[in-house]
C-alpha cells in the first residue's frame, strides 16, 4: 500500500495526468468554432465580394446575350468600320482585316473577311430604300453597344434615373454610334503605332511579336479605360477607369491566346458543318466578352471600396 502512495505521489506519474486534466478542462471550457464568422469573414473580403457580384450580374446570361447581339451586328459594324476607315485611308481593307487578326487573333480575322466579302455593296443613297438600308445598318452596328451599356450597368450597379422610352432610345443608339466611330479611331491608331514600330524595329524582327503584343495591349488598355470611364451611368474615376483598363486588357491578351488554343484543341465547330464558322464566332465573342465582364467587375468592386473607405475616413 505504501508503494502505490508512493506511486501515486511522485511528479513522474502525477504531472502527465495533471497535463491530460487540464486539457479535458480546456476543451469544455472553450468555445466551439462559429462557422458564421468565417462565412462572414470571406463574404467581406474582396473576392468573396467579387462572387458575389458576379452572381448577382448573372454575367455568364450576360456575355450570352452579347454574343448574340455582336453576331447579329458584326456585319454592319465591320462594314462601318471599313468605310471610315477607307475614307481615311483609301483601299485599308486589307490593313483592317490585319488589325482585327493582331488584335483579335486569326479565328477572328478569318469570320470578319467573310462577312465583308459577302456584304461588300454600300446602299445606294439615292432612293428611299438606300436610305431605310443605311438607317438601318447605323442601328445594326450599334445594337451591341447598347447591350453592353445594360450589362455594364448591372456590373457597376449604376444608381442613375434610366429615361424611359424613345429619348432613352435615342440616346444609346446616338452614343453607340460615336462608339463606332471611337472603335474606327483606335484601329487608326493601332495601325499607325504597328506601321511606325515596323519601320523602326525593321532591322530587328525578333522583336516584332513581342512588340506588336505590347502596341495591341496598350490600344486594348485606353478602349477598355474609356468603355468604363463613359459607358455604364456611373461616375468612375478615371485613374480607376485606367487600371481596369490596364487590368482588363491583359486579361484579354491572356484568355485571347487560351481561347484560341480552345478552338483549336476541341475544334466545337466541326459538327456543325458549314454553320462552323458562325459557331466559332459565337464561342470566341461569348468567352471574350467574358473576360471584359470580368475586368469590369474588378473595376467596380475595387472602385466602391476606394470610395467607401474614403468616406469613412
Amino acid at each position: 500500500m505504501k508503494a502505490i502512495a508512493w506511486l501515486n505521489r511522485h511528479p513522474v506519474f502525477t504531472r502527465p495526468l495533471a497535463l491530460l486534466s487540464a486539457w479535458r478542462n480546456l476543451r469544455r471550457s472553450s468555445t466551439p468554432p462559429n462557422p458564421r464568422r468565417h462565412i462572414r469573414r470571406a463574404e467581406g473580403s474582396i473576392a468573396g465580394a467579387l462572387f458575389r457580384r458576379f452572381i448577382d450580374a448573372d454575367l455568364m446570361t450576360q456575355s450570352a446575350a452579347l454574343a448574340l447581339y455582336a453576331l447579329l451586328s458584326l456585319a454592319p459594324l465591320l462594314l462601318l468600320l471599313v468605310w471610315l476607315v477607307s475614307a481615311l485611308l483609301p483601299g485599308a481593307q486589307d490593313a483592317v482585316m490585319a488589325q482585327v487578326a493582331l488584335l483579335a487573333g486569326a479565328e477572328a480575322e478569318g469570320v470578319a473577311r467573310t462577312v465583308i466579302e459577302n456584304a461588300q455593296a454600300r446602299p445606294d443613297t439615292g432612293s428611299i430604300a438606300g436610305w431605310w438600308s443605311l438607317a438601318l445598318l447605323f442601328i445594326g452596328a450599334t445594337a451591341v453597344f447598347a447591350q453592353l451599356q445594360d450589362a455594364l450597368n448591372r456590373i457597376f450597379r449604376t444608381e442613375a434615373a434610366h429615361l424611359d422610352g424613345l429619348k432613352a432610345w435615342l440616346r444609346k443608339r446616338v452614343f453607340s454610334l460615336g462608339l463606332v466611330f471611337a472603335l474606327g479611331f483606335l484601329l487608326l491608331i493601332s495601325m499607325t503605332i504597328t506601321t511606325v514600330l515596323q519601320v523602326a524595329f525593321g532591322r530587328f524582327e525578333w522583336m516584332l511579336p513581342l512588340i506588336a503584343s505590347l502596341a495591341s495591349w496598350l490600344v486594348y488598355a485606353i478602349g477598355f479605360a474609356l468603355m468604363y470611364q463613359y459607358l455604364p451611368d456611373r461616375n468612375v474615376g478615371w485613374r480607376r477607369a485606367l487600371q481596369g483598363g490596364a487590368i482588363t486588357a491583359l486579361l484579354f491578351v491572356l484568355g485571347r491566346a487560351a481561347i484560341a488554343w480552345y478552338l483549336q484543341t476541341a475544334t466545337p465547330g466541326v459538327a456543325y458543318g458549314s454553320m462552323g464558322t458562325l459557331v466559332l464566332a459565337v464561342v470566341w465573342i461569348y468567352y471574350a466578352a467574358l473576360i471584359v465582364f470580368i475586368g469590369a467587375l474588378v473595376t467596380a468592386v475595387v472602385d466602391e471600396r476606394v470610395k467607401a473607405k474614403a468616406t469613412s475616413s
